[in-house]
């Protein structure tokens, strides 16, 4: 197989293990808090990523970069979880999956606004198809609360909150990876973080708040740090630059289908009109 090829399926497995990630994340939150599952992940995945920086000796983030990059940690990283995390603990793993076109959406809008993006035409229809499908998901949504989503309408506005945060992290971070490695900067970021997580973590354990912890719940919040925030990001680096963007394009549509389908048959979340339409214009 040529390594183009190789590449592409790397990315295509990137996708799916990110569209896993949300179901993984709400049978976690079944137990551990929303920040506290936050603080796990980006805690273990800070560490490693530093760890993987010195052993492979990085160069270090530029000095007038770090505390910009320090900020910005701040909502793409501790704002988005809290708001994700807490979003999806309202609402379905299908619903923040198929809702991924938000990323998409704010990118494209913040992109024109910050950076003097082009607007194209077709980006510009691809948007407009895309806010609608997210506003006939949500809006369907209202009166169809269940045991495990007990809050839709609210989740699901609060995991777009978390797509904000996140889409202006990848505008304003463009800048600092021009100028800077991309694992030295997802080290920085994460470690920065860590700032917040570790008093966070604190707290639960000494105030004897901590839920506990049985071996899936352990499991679930190594795979969440290991594989959708670390390997998956350098099997995405690696393989954008075999095989350009246009690729990644394709690719990136397994992760809202991957997560749709395992809500709706492991998960057992509800499938109703609205969602099937929404669906289908956010894919579209």
């Amino acid at each position: 197989m040529k390594r183009e090829n190789w590449a592409f399926v790397g990315m295509m497995f990137a996708c799916i293990v990110w569209g896993s990630s949300h179901a993984v994340a709400k049978v976690a939150l079944e137990t551990v808090p929303p920040i506290l599952l936050s603080a796990f992940r980006l805690s273990i995945a800070g560490v490693v990523f530093m760890v993987i920086q010195l052993t492979t000796k990085r160069p270090a983030i530029a000095h007038t970069d770090r505390w910009p990059m320090a900020r910005l940690s701040m909502i793409g990283v501790v704002l988005s979880y809290i708001l994700g995390y807490s979003g999806i603990n309202l609402t379905t793993s299908s619903d923040a999956s198929l809702l991924i076109i938000g990323e998409v959406v704010f990118t494209a809008l913040l992109a024109y606004f910050l950076v003097g993006e082009k607007f194209t035409r077709l980006r510009l229809i691809g948007t407009i198809v895309g806010t609608i499908g997210a506003i006939i998901l949500i809006g369907g949504s209202v009166g169809q609360n269940i045991e495990q989503a007990p809050n839709r309408v609210l989740g699901d506005i609060m995991f777009l909150g978390c797509l904000l945060c996140e889409a202006y992290y990848t505008v304003r971070g463009g800048a600092f990876l021009e100028r800077n490695d991309s694992v030295s900067m997802l080290a920085w970021v994460n470690g920065v973080s860590m700032l917040v997580w570790i008093p966070v973590i604190a707290w639960y354990f000494v105030t004897g708040n901590a839920p506990s912890f049985d071996r899936d719940i352990i499991l679930g919040i190594i795979y969440l740090a290991l594989f959708p925030s670390v390997m998956c990001y350098f099997l995405w680096f690696t393989a954008v630059r075999q095989v350009g963007a246009s690729a990644a394009a394709v690719a990136l549509l397994a992760q809202p289908v991957v997560g749709a389908l395992i809500g709706i048959s492991i998960m057992g979340d509800p499938v109703t009109w609205t969602f099937v339409l929404g669906g289908v214009l956010i894919l579209g």
